[in-house]
């Protein structure tokens, strides 16, 4: 399951990022990114009822194209119900205890970190680790945690928008999740983004 995760992530480039104030809001922002094209969806824990909105579209076969997660996702509980909502991979912006990766069971779990001590700790089991948060940092770092740990596969998320994805990718980035910007984009706009980086192979 976990290689399978890598290679979606690399060949989708772009991960879209839901995180929504209501429910209404989440259904609207994954209407667009249906819209879209967006291959990687990360419905994030801090919605109220992410659990439900992410068990209906992992049952909906017009999502079978579409890569399913879950983030924020730091609890066994969180991860317990990412799991069993269907979700292919779970998200952390921080390194988490041994149980909450155990929780996920089967689905990848992409751990968070921002040091290169933290970046290799959280890709322990999966070898990937979310790099968080990315623009604090900015292209140098990134480009000099992927210099010294060039077996992670980082997905760097937090401050990254449609303007910069590109330059995040071309500095070493497996793909970049873009969270709210994202949805005050035209969508003709992200569906150009989306094809540009998409990788085949």
């Amino acid at each position: 399951m976990t290689a399978d995760v890598r290679a979606a992530l690399r060949a989708a480039a772009v991960v879209a990022v839901l995180r929504a104030p209501s429910e209404a809001e989440l259904r609207r922002q994954i209407d667009f990114a249906v819209d879209a094209e967006l291959p990687v969806l990360e419905i994030t824990t801090t919605t109220r009822g992410w659990e439900r909105v992410l068990a209906e579209i992992a049952g909906d076969t017009a999502f079978d194209r579409i890569l399913l997660g879950a983030g924020t996702v730091t609890t066994v509980a969180q991860a317990e119900a990412a799991r069993d909502a269907g979700a292919r991979f779970l998200v952390s912006p921080t390194i988490v205890e041994d149980a909450v990766r155990a929780a996920a069971g089967e689905a990848a779990f992409i751990a968070g970190g921002f040091t290169p001590t933290e970046l290799r700790a959280a890709a322990a089991t999966s070898g990937m680790a979310k790099l968080f948060p990315a623009a604090s940092g900015g292209l140098g770092h990134l480009r000099a945690v992927r210099d010294v740990l060039p077996d992670v596969a980082i997905m760097p998320t937090g401050g990254i928008g449609v303007d910069d994805a590109a330059d995040w990718i071309a500095a070493g980035a497996i793909a970049v999740g873009i969270g709210g910007g994202l949805f005050r984009e035209p969508v003709d706009r992200v569906r150009r983004l989306v094809g540009s980086l998409r990788r085949t192979s």
